[in-house]
């Protein structure tokens, strides 16, 4: 987590010198109240406000050594949505409580808070209802296991049922690992939670559906295929299995890398969501477009040796001149095909001297 630690007093100073040892992170410091023995920090000038609204979204997580209210005024213009907003703690000037303000389950303010109040020796203060509740919300435990949550406007109601002990359906998918699924079951023990295992892809399932959410308040599905929805509120957790196998020449603008994604996204017909990484040859550890593509999906890249590819580019038709430059006579199919655990392909195009290989994993296994 990329940590900006923000203090507004001198004792507050001292208490971020120690986070940031710990933790890591950027110490900002109002200027007047930076001590002469102090060496890594950055000043904060001119007006404060303005100060948060500029480095907001350029970290993962933000620690106020100020008033909680001070910390909500300075963020409060800048607030968009829990899925892309960074998590904010607050600590008191003398270093008693860490208080998770901010997107606290899935931005993890609340497990920076108990962090930060481990440094300090602080009490954590977290108020969201799972946590209250003794139970890991649902998209901790989505993010954790590799989904990412379609329908996401419901998740908001699906949580309340549980939080308010109400009937609640996990319905996994025929296939979905049991490891993965009694793993689900330990963290939800003691809500009343209902977990069972079944095809609910079309109408034949009808029968099964209307028998189980008969008396069900909310539903979670797990699943990598179609649903059949219930007349409930409900959501899917979906498993981000698709794998991007990528060979660039140099210099290949990030704008036309992204375009044959988003056209193979909308070809293949699924949401960009279940991209679950990036794979190539690691010689491209510093190609800009591969980087700037991970960073606007927020996945990672699995890099490959030559000697790795090669292992496997008997399967694939192999280019003289890719071999020539590279080692290994295919980079893109052969890069997702092992990051993909030997998955499917679903497409490969061409693209001015660059690839692009589409593969899913093999039956749940996401990355």
């Amino acid at each position: 987590m990329k940590l900006a630690v923000i203090a507004v007093t001198r004792n507050g100073t001292r208490l971020g010198e120690k986070i940031v040892k710990e933790l890591g992170g950027d110490l900002y410091i109002l200027e007047k109240n930076v001590p002469q023995d102090c060496q890594c920090f950055h000043p904060i000038k001119g007006d404060f406000i303005e100060f948060v609204h500029g480095i907001f979204y350029k970290y993962d997580g933000l620690v106020f050594l100020a008033a909680a209210g001070i910390a909500v005024r300075a963020i409060a213009k800048v607030i968009e949505k829990k899925t892309v907003d960074p998590a904010v703690v607050a600590v008191d000037e003398r270093g008693r409580f860490a208080v998770s303000l901010l997107s606290g389950h899935l931005g993890g303010a609340n497990e920076l808070a108990v962090r930060v109040a481990g440094v300090l020796g602080a009490v954590p203060v977290v108020t969201t209802a799972s946590d209250s509740a003794g139970f890991e919300g649902i998209d901790v435990m989505a993010k954790k296991m590799g989904f990412y949550i379609e329908r996401f406007f419901e998740l908001k109601r699906v949580s309340a049922c549980l939080v308010n002990g109400e009937k609640v359906v996990f319905a996994a998918e025929p296939g979905f690992p049991e490891k993965a699924l009694n793993e689900m079951k330990e963290k939800l023990r003691d809500t009343t939670a209902v977990f069972c295992s079944r095809d609910f892809s079309d109408d034949s399932a009808a029968g099964a559906c209307d028998m189980i959410f008969c008396d069900a308040a909310a539903a979670v599905f797990i699943a990598d295929g179609k649903i059949r929805s219930p007349a409930i509120p409900h959501i899917i957790l979906r498993p981000r299995n698709i794998v991007l196998g990528i060979g660039t020449k140099r210099g290949t603008a990030f704008e036309e890398l992204l375009a044959a994604v988003k056209a193979a996204v909308k070809e293949l017909d699924f949401d960009e969501n279940r991209i679950g990484c990036i794979a190539t040859i690691d010689i491209k550890r510093d190609e800009e477009c591969i980087n700037m593509l991970a960073r606007h999906l927020d996945v990672p890249v699995k890099y490959y040796s030559s000697r790795e590819l090669a292992k496997v580019e008997e399967k694939f038709p192999i280019s003289y001149f890719v071999k020539k430059t590279t080692g290994v006579g295919s980079v893109a199919r052969p890069a997702a095909y092992l990051a993909s655990m030997r998955g499917t392909e679903l497409k490969y195009c061409k693209m001015k001297g660059s690839t692009l290989a589409v593969y899913k994993c093999n039956f749940w296994c996401s990355n």
